[in-house]
């Protein structure tokens, strides 16, 4: 009885938030690989040749820069050990065009990326490729457009779709589960002299087995953007502190040219910041600079190694005596704060390094296999449906030569 209500309804979730799902899979694919893509077209403006004067230290490079764009208030400077990346200067959103740049949560505003032995913005277009891989997040995330749709509504539609794909996982399992002696090849091989929709219940099923696993994880991490019921409960349950704005600064308050870019402010930081990581090393860093005279400069950062990409370590020193005020360590968060800083990294696979990306890159391209196997299994078991019925009925001939 339970076999048969959970087989009914996972094929008539199916082939109703299997098309949303088909559309977050596929998105999901496509964003997989943003990062190296988007850096890759924009190259001759992301990377510098190495001069024999040696780049100019932080302070001075965002002296040079203010010094050049006076009317542009500096709120942070990206630097990466990589000798070949161009640091990147973020202006205020308030005193420049609107340009979204860097992780959630970071600096907002018009990015340009800067020459490290010069102190001058490169000219060219360093985020080639940023409004098509957009337009695909907010599919991904919302089933928009641009402003074409409902975010809300998108949401909402995207969080059910996700809660049933967990559905999916679980009941698929269950309505699989052997009973009698089962090989492993059977259980995880397809058969290909199987035809019709036997082949297509078998690789409907198999692959369901392979990808059972990060579906759960997709789903459990993914429900984090579309519920805040479900944010709030994670948090919760693990205790972790909710992500704070850059520099602990209040969103009302207006940066100043002086407070921003003179040498000051982050020289007194800069040397703090590399007695600290002189043992350890850092692969890139964040400089938000204070929003007035008094505050601290907060260095976000990653270790040379990191456990993944958002594996942030957190120093805020003060500008003036370069005193350390606070320093949080991704290595030394406890454990239910770890999970909270790696929900994106666990739900693109990244957490797993490149193998994981490239694994749950293909289960995401597979999510529209079961809504095309799906639908398709569903039209045959009506037409069979249907052909039993007329031969059923008196009088009604059944239609010749029908598949």
């Amino acid at each position: 009885m339970l076999r048969n209500v959970l087989f009914k309804l996972h094929w008539l979730a199916g082939i109703t938030a299997g098309i949303v799902l088909a559309v977050v899979g596929a998105t999901g694919a496509l964003l997989s690989f943003e990062g190296p893509i988007i850096e890759w077209l924009s190259s001759d403006v992301r990377q510098v040749r190495p001069q024999a004067q040696g780049r100019l230290p932080p302070a001075e490079l965002l002296e040079r820069i203010a010094q050049q764009h006076p009317d542009k208030p500096i709120e942070a400077l990206w630097i990466s050990s990589d000798p070949l990346a161009a640091p990147r200067v973020t202006f205020s959103s308030r005193g420049g065009a609107g340009r979204v740049a860097g992780p959630p949560g970071r600096p907002r505003g018009e990015t340009r990326f800067v020459d490290p032995y010069t102190g001058t913005l490169i000219e060219g277009e360093g985020f080639r490729g940023q409004a098509f891989f957009r337009n695909v997040r907010q599919l991904h995330r919302w089933l928009m457009l641009g402003e074409l749709g409902n975010r809300d509504v998108g949401r909402q539609i995207v969080g059910a779709s996700t809660l049933l794909l967990l559905f999916f996982a679980i009941s698929g399992l269950y309505l699989r589960w052997p009973r009698g002696r089962h090989t492993l090849r059977r259980w995880l091989g397809l058969d290909f002299s199987l035809k019709g929709r036997p082949f297509l219940w078998a690789l409907h099923s198999v692959a369901g087995t392979w990808v059972l696993v990060f579906y759960l994880v997709m789903g459990l991490t993914g429900l984090y953007w579309s519920y805040e019921w479900y944010r709030d409960g994670l948090f919760a349950l693990t205790n972790a502190p909710r992500p704070e704005r850059p520099g602990g600064a209040r969103p009302d308050t207006q940066p100043t040219v002086e407070a921003h870019g003179t040498r000051a402010d982050v020289s007194a930081a800069w040397m703090t910041f590399a007695r600290t990581t002189a043992s350890q090393g850092f692969s890139s860093v964040t400089i938000t600079l204070p929003r007035d005279t008094d505050g601290p400069v907060e260095l976000r950062y990653l270790d040379a190694e990191p456990a993944h990409e958002r594996a942030y370590n957190t120093l805020v020193v003060d500008a003036a005596s370069g005193e350390i005020r606070r320093h949080e360590r991704y290595a030394d968060k406890p454990a239910g704060a770890k999970l909270m800083a790696s929900i994106f990294p666990l739900h693109s696979g990244s957490f797993f390094g490149l193998p994981g990306i490239i694994v749950f890159m293909l289960a995401s391209l597979a999510m529209p296999l079961f809504t095309v196997t799906g639908w398709t299994m569903y039209l045959e078991r009506r037409r069979r449906r249907a052909r039993a019925q007329a031969r059923m009925s008196p009088g009604v001939p059944e239609a010749s030569g029908s598949a």
